[in-house]
């Protein structure tokens, strides 16, 4: 067997044309991100994000260091793999970030995988946009080995990734444009991602060359934020269908997570997924710090609220009596304006008497003499309470005799203190006695 022969056996079976999944460049490292079924381009916080979104390293405030060990089967022969990201701010730059991930797979018959890439992610604000704009992009150094031999491969990536008000998250991400690998390894992935409460649903859209395919994940996080269980459609390597199961636990600063696989077929299946990922946060907060800060958050939140609800009332107990006063001036107003309307009745009958007669004497006739009573005295009557003003004055004013005071008082008890009328009170003058008249 010549040379190029063994090369092309190589290369046939390291990919193979009956399908993408027996080729392991095509999987991703993570426990966590592979216990979500790698939907995990539009993920925020997690170091991970080298791999598969650079425009996500810019979520990470803190230096971060994670190591991933794993095993995934395949009936052909199993595969290990390894992985290390590191995360940095940049220095004195604001919402920028650095970050180097290194990603190695080894598999049985000489076949193996080591890439490094080197990305750096940011954020801007676009005018009319409520939410920040992430991006980012990286530089990917990739080895292919089969059989001993190794073929290098230089590329670039880079994302995008939007997100709104209602949690929503939307993301566009360009990897694997490589050179020198001896095939187009280029992939592009469309994400999604929303945020119900405390559960996070993801879906990934992937496609390389002619081939396309959609997984889904999920995140459920309970404890405060303590431990999260995870499912998705797992990434095979060389096998069926399996769903993948995980849980991540966040003692910071130090995070935790494990991912294992069901086989639909049975435990008895020779494929799957099985690893753990173990970081830590320099300078981070421990989550004890974090729940105390959380919950003193929420406090002082609830205190504002109360605060403002006791703003709020006092401004309606104000309202209430600008009210109450408006409406008993309203009602003063009201009655003295009908005692008015009543005179003005009685003054309009007088003008329309002298009216007839004017125009007797004008026409020179001369009417006999024609008595007309005066009009009947209206009872009761309104008095408004002027300062200096008593009882037996009024009674003296409207009966002609003080002593008739208690007639207005039992009229009138309410508005009458101290045996004095109510100044600016309208008091109600009632009919005196028939003797009287």
């Amino acid at each position: 067997m010549n040379k190029s022969t063994l090369l092309a056996l190589s290369a046939a079976l390291l990919f193979p044309l009956s399908g993408y999944a027996s080729d392991f460049t095509y999987v991703r490292p993570c426990a966590r991100a592979n216990a979500m079924g790698t939907a995990f381009s539009t993920l925020a916080g997690d170091a991970c994000a080298v791999f598969y979104n650079p425009a996500n390293l810019t979520t990470l405030s803190d230096l971060e260091v994670r190591l991933e060990t794993a095993r995934r089967l395949a009936a052909a022969a199993p595969e290990g793999e390894v992985s290390l990201a590191y995360i940095r701010p940049v220095p004195d730059v604001e919402n920028k970030v650095a970050g180097i991930g290194y990603y190695s797979v080894r598999q049985k018959g000489g076949f193996g995988m080591d890439s490094l890439v080197f990305s750096l992610g940011d954020r801007t604000t676009i005018k009319y946009l409520q939410k920040p704009v992430y991006y980012g992009m990286g530089v990917k150094l990739m080895s292919l080995r089969v059989l001993g031999k190794s073929h290098l491969g230089l590329g670039a990536e880079g994302g995008l990734q939007l997100e709104n008000t209602s949690a929503f998250r939307t993301s566009l991400v360009l990897s694997d444009l490589l050179f020198g690998t001896g095939r187009s390894l280029m992939t592009v992935t469309l994400g999604n991602s929303y945020r119900v409460k405390n559960t996070l649903l993801a879906a990934d859209l992937r496609a390389r060359g002619s081939h396309s395919e959609f997984f889904l994940g999920v995140e459920h996080t309970v404890f405060n934020g303590l431990v999260q269980a995870r499912a998705g459609k797992g990434l095979a390597l060389g096998g069926g269908d399996f769903l993948a199961l995980g849980v991540g636990i966040n003692t910071l600063p130090w995070t935790i997570d494990l991912a294992w696989s069901l086989p639909w077929g049975g435990y008895n299946r020779n494929y799957g997924y099985y690893g753990v990922n173990v970081g830590y946060r320099f300078g981070s907060r421990t989550f004890s710090e974090k729940l105390v800060g959380d919950a003193a958050r929420q406090s002082e939140a609830l205190r504002a609220q109360i605060d403002d609800l006791r703003t709020q009332r006092a401004n309606l107990e104000s309202s209430i009596a600008t009210y109450r006063v408006n409406k008993s001036m309203l009602e003063t107003d009201v009655t003295m304006l009908q005692g008015r309307m009543r005179e003005l009745e009685t003054n309009i009958k007088e003008l329309e008497v002298q009216a007839l007669e004017a125009l007797y004497r004008k026409e020179g006739a001369k009417p006999g003499k024609v008595y007309v009573p005066p009009p009947p005295e209206r009872w009761p009557k309104l008095h408004k309470a002027a300062a200096g003003e008593t009882l037996r004055s009024l009674a003296g004013k409207y009966y002609g005799n003080p002593n008739l005071w208690e007639r207005i008082y039992q009229a009138n008890e309410k508005h009458v203190s101290k045996g004095l009328p109510v100044e600016g009170a309208v008091l109600t003058i009632p009919a005196p006695p028939a003797e009287n008249r």
